[in-house]
């Protein structure tokens, strides 16, 4: 039978990619795997969900979706497109888009209308572009985005300035996709309190919108304009000369400055300046005191008192360690994303040897994974065979062929 992912495992089978070749081959297994059919879903095609690890699968979306295309895309630009297209096809009409996708327990797709998720997705719209040189799936997103941005505007803005997510109204509802995230502990009371994450996701909606209206011969100038609105608000108001970090603003303005990877996506969205951005490279990132640890980068930083060997507390996510090399590679740190991308290789590959298994999130100093908890029983360990957040073929793609 020929296998969906064949490209993935041909470029496995490649000579340079020998020193991870089992872990690949593995991953790629997980990706064929990870295919899914159901009648009842608006989706035109077969979904990829999280894999088959994950506690509630088969569940389809979320960023996890995202951090899959991007594993793929360079090779299987086609994919892309069609769980592109599958996703909109969950899209309600005011630009709401569901946290995720459920199929566990029923016959039917039972989406997570209670939250949306980080809205990661245009750049697997911009891996395939890049890929193909096609204005396909700029095309097809075009509207899905601007729907988007409307709901955001009209459902997520912050007090003030910015933009939040709904963790910071609900407890417990991790609509930022951080369970348990420290931010909801340190302040007990509840309001639309401006975050790094939310505001700078926005700005990545706003970015894209701008470029791909350029491309579209259409004009952006009033999402370019709100983009380098945010840009000076993520640089003013969330930006710590004291830790040379960003932080919510709202914990600043508490005098609350612990490091947590919630703020990378200044890096990744391209909203910090290039000297922020290299303080928090220089001085956090590439820092073994805060989370340049042997398997990096744990979401909190190792010195923090926040710290634990536990999913969001201290796990290091594979994924959230891709897009924070998106950040490194964007303000031209080239040296830092290879640094960063040769430990995350070794040490799933290390602990890929010692369980057959690729795992949810990962113990930062390499060692058992039994270490690590997740939120709650009876699930207390790290799904094992967790697709989602495991964009390995990326990582080895930037050391073998520095792209």
């Amino acid at each position: 039978m020929e296998l969906y992912f064949s490209a993935l495992f041909e470029e496995a089978g490649q000579p340079e990619f020998k020193p991870w070749r089992p872990l690949l081959r593995h991953l790629a297994a997980m990706h064929e795997g990870a295919m899914y059919e159901n009648p009842t879903s608006p989706a035109p095609y077969p979904l990829e969900t999280l894999g088959g690890g994950y506690y509630f699968n088969p569940a389809f979306g979320h960023w996890d979706l995202i951090y899959t295309l991007l594993d793929s895309c360079p090779v299987m630009p086609e994919h892309t497109l069609r769980q592109l297209e599958n996703l909109f096809s969950f899209q309600q009409e005011d630009g709401f888009m569901a946290g995720a996708i459920f199929f566990r327990g029923a016959d039917y797709p039972r989406p997570s209308w209670y939250s949306t998720f980080p809205p990661v997705w245009p750049l697997a719209v911009d891996e395939y572009t890049e890929t193909t040189g096609s204005l396909q799936a700029v095309k097809l997103a075009y509207q899905p985005l601007l729907k988007q941005i409307g709901w955001f505007e009209n459902n997520r803005k912050a007090i003030d300035f910015g933009f939040f997510f709904k963790d910071m109204i609900e407890p417990k509802n991790w609509e930022s996709g951080v369970d348990e995230s420290i931010r909801c502990e340190t302040v007990q009371e509840r309001d639309r309190f401006p975050n790094i994450d939310a505001t700078s996701l926005v700005r990545l909606l706003y970015d894209a919108a701008a470029r791909w209206s350029e491309a579209l011969g259409l004009d952006g100038s009033e999402f370019a304009r709100k983009r380098d609105e945010l840009d000076s608000v993520i640089q003013t108001r969330f930006f710590s000369d004291e830790t040379g970090f960003f932080h919510d603003s709202y914990l600043l303005d508490r005098n609350i400055r612990y490091r947590a990877l919630t703020a990378v996506w200044a890096l990744t969205c391209g909203a910090a300046s290039e000297e922020q951005a290299n303080r928090m490279i220089d001085g956090s990132l590439l820092d073994p005191g805060h989370f340049f640890t042997e398997h990096p980068l744990p979401f909190v930083a190792v010195d923090e008192p926040y710290f634990q060997l536990k999913m969001w507390r201290g796990g290091a996510w594979n994924s959230i360690t891709w897009m924070a090399v998106l950040g490194c590679l964007r303000y031209g740190r080239k040296d830092a994303a290879l640094k960063i991308a040769e430990r995350v290789l070794k040490y799933s590959q290390l602990q890929y040897d010692r369980t057959g298994a690729v795992w949810e999130f990962y113990h930062p100093f390499g060692r058992s994974q039994t270490e690590m908890q997740r939120k709650k029983a009876p699930w207390l360990l790290p799904c094992r065979e967790y697709l989602g957040h495991n964009p390995l073929f990326a990582f080895a793609r930037l050391l073998v062929r520095g792209a």
